[in-house]
């Protein structure tokens, strides 16, 4: 008995997607998203891609409640929440192609800063990082976000950069991804609606992403820092070639 590709290789993907951003904070809407959108082909996949990361969050961020960085966390929010509502306009506005190419762009220069930006330990511990930074780092995750469903890679890159530890990085970023897909989903049951069929696939699919999260958490706790940080580079290579190969093709 054959198995149909159409079924079985979203469903791989959201499965390895789950299982990555589980255990690293990072992955699905880079990993998932890009598949999504090669087999619905319209805009529906962000959509869809919005909820099943609303629910690793709503499911993951409690158990990391207590490790995230409170130093930073108001200033990526108040971020996060400029940027969605930015990043909403360019998803109403700009064709999909334009909006992969700014994505495209985002995750280069997060891959940039990953790889060659001087780590900044020479910062105290104790010393939170400027709020216009953080704003701006924020308001990166919040554009890519709601146009993309893909608020982690700026945000991820920058945390490494500045010398967090994997856990902290991982709780940072399951807890903002629980705001801002908040605020994603809800502008587009605001401004957009949600199909039957959007509906139907997020129930499908929610399956294989409980799954992987179950399988990402077992892993989170046997991960170490270098592993960690080649993970972060891998996804953000992926994603880049992701973006562009779609707009080429």
């Amino acid at each position: 008995m054959s198995i149909d590709p159409n079924l079985f290789l979203p469903f791989l993907a959201i499965f390895a997607a789950a299982t990555l951003q589980s255990a690293t904070g990072v992955g699905f809407g880079i990993i998932a998203g890009p598949i999504l959108l090669a087999f619905l082909d319209d805009a529906s996949a962000i959509q869809i891609s919005i909820v099943l990361n609303l629910l690793i969050a709503a499911l993951l961020a409690p158990s990391v409640w207590s490790a995230f960085d409170r130093r930073i966390m108001s200033g990526l929010l108040t971020g996060v929440a400029i940027g969605s509502i930015s990043g909403f306009a360019l998803f109403i506005f700009l064709a999909l192609v334009y909006l992969k190419f700014l994505a495209g762009l985002f995750v280069l220069a997060s891959l940039f800063m990953l790889l060659f930006g001087n780590r900044l330990m020479t910062r105290k511990q104790q010393e939170a990082p400027a709020k216009g930074e953080l704003i701006g780092v924020g308001i990166f995750g919040g554009v890519m976000g709601s146009s993309l469903a893909m608020p982690g890679p700026v945000p991820a890159a920058w945390m490494s950069m500045i010398g967090l530890d994997k856990d902290t990085i991982r709780a940072t970023i399951l807890t903002m991804f629980l705001f801002a897909y908040s605020v994603a989903l809800l502008l587009q049951v605001i401004m957009v609606g949600f199909s039957p069929d959007t509906m139907q696939h997020c129930l499908v699919y929610a399956g294989p992403t409980v799954a992987g999260i179950l399988v990402g958490r077992y892993l989170s706790t046997r991960i170490s820092e270098r592993v960690f940080r080649y993970s972060l580079v891998v996804v953000l290579v992926i994603t880049s070639v992701a973006l562009f190969s779609s707009i080429i093709g």
